[in-house]
């Protein structure tokens, strides 16, 4: 940690994990750029960072195709993770494991919803098949194919990944590039004029800023009320559990989601699941309990009746985690609001922060060195939305 800090910073992102990696990495990259950058990070061990508590997996499924660009792009930055990152020749080892996505139908109208829906996907470049019961059972001779009338199934750039790797090559990079990372917190935010000209940290130190970039997952709601404004975005409970079989299964395991909403996947040599609570409610923001009741009472029944070999299972560790889940609509609020010219979002990712990373980093440096939008027009994911309360839809949300 710095002893000292600058007066000023041409950006200040409060919080550190990976959002706020990526944009200083971005920015650092690009050679149009030539501020000084500051990420402030209260978690310096980042063990309470949602980053570190994901379960790691990206896809090109989405519903929406902004949030498929968005993925597609993070699946070429992990393809040539290496290269982007390196400092001296090393980079940590991503270890991705491509097995594609399964979406489970259990009925007929479910099954059209999925290839409708697959039409969009592929039009946008997805990678997708279409899958009755007797191809799954084929393909995977472990499900009971008697539950479901099909589903559909994503290509091998889909998969899971090293989400501590990922994030820690973007940050050692950043690092590289001559960004300041300072064990700090973001206590208030002075606004004069429609623009951000202090942040105020817990030290009792204080910096001005060019811009500021609310990076603060799961606490942004607090950062934004900080400039005046309000940003739908709260923590939601997610628990994690990783379970052994005593029958193994001989075969891919992609990361599967069933109608009931409880996803599974092979994880090295166990499998890893979670789900939706019941209810699904607002929890602080220190929470970070494991709710260990959720698989007995909530996921046991539904990996049991899909998979018969699940019947037999015992849980080997479990964690919790949050969302900092968007109440609009689910979908990342990204670019600024007309209020505060400088304070940019980058926040509301519901789940899906780890794979749109790296895309929302650079769309965020890009706003920042050229005033728009290059490599994927986010425009339509920006704050007007929340203003006027009008949703962007995606429902494929997990």
């Amino acid at each position: 940690m710095p002893d000292e800090l600058k007066a000023h910073y041409d950006v200040v992102c409060v919080g550190g994990a990976m959002m706020g990696s990526s944009v200083a990495y971005w920015l650092s990259e690009n050679p149009d750029f030539d501020g000084q950058v500051l990420v402030v990070e209260p978690d310096w061990t980042y063990e309470s960072a949602q980053t570190t508590r994901a379960q790691n997996s990206i896809r090109a499924q989405f519903t929406n195709p902004l949030n498929i660009r968005l993925s597609q792009f993070g699946m070429d930055f992990i393809e040539h993770f290496h290269q982007s990152v390196a400092v001296d020749g090393e980079s940590p080892e991503i270890n991705f494991r491509g097995t594609g996505y399964l979406f489970l139908a259990d009925d007929d109208d479910e099954f059209e919803r999925l290839r409708a829906e697959s039409v969009d996907q592929l039009d946008a470049g997805a990678d997708v098949t279409m899958l009755r019961p007797a191809q799954l059972a084929e393909r995977f001779p472990y499900l009971d194919v008697s539950q479901v009338a099909g589903g559909r199934l994503g290509g091998l750039r889909e998969g899971s990944f090293d989400g501590w790797a990922l994030f820690q090559g973007i940050r050692r990079r950043a690092v590289h590039n001559g960004v300041t990372f300072v064990r700090d917190a973001v206590v208030g935010l002075d606004v004069d004029a429609g623009r951000v000209r202090t942040v105020r940290l817990a030290s009792g130190r204080a910096v001005e800023s060019g811009w500021v970039v609310n990076t603060a997952g799961c606490r942004a709601r607090d950062i934004a009320a900080m400039a005046g404004l309000d940003l739908p975005v709260e923590p939601r409970a997610r628990t994690s559990f990783v379970f052994d079989c005593r029958r193994p299964i001989d075969a891919l395991v992609p990361l599967t989601i069933t109608p009931a909403g409880v996803h599974f996947r092979r994880e090295q040599h166990h499998y890893m699941c979670g789900a939706v609570p019941d209810p699904d409610v607002a929890v602080d923001a220190a929470d970070l309990d494991a709710r260990d009741a959720e698989f007995e009472d909530l996921i046991w029944p539904v990996l049991a009746r899909y998979v018969p070999q699940f019947d037999e299972v015992r849980v080997v560790t479990s964690w919790g985690g949050q969302y900092d889940f968007n109440t609009l609509d689910h979908n990342v609020v990204i670019g600024s609001a007309d209020e505060v010219e400088n304070f940019l979002f980058a926040n509301g990712f519901s789940g899906h922060g780890l794979q749109q990373g790296p895309a929302v980093g650079r769309a965020i440096a890009e706003l920042i060195t050229y005033g728009e939008y290059r490599t994927i027009d986010l425009t339509p994911l920006g704050y007007h939305r929340i203003s006027t309360g009008t949703p962007i839809i995606e429902h494929g949300v997990i």
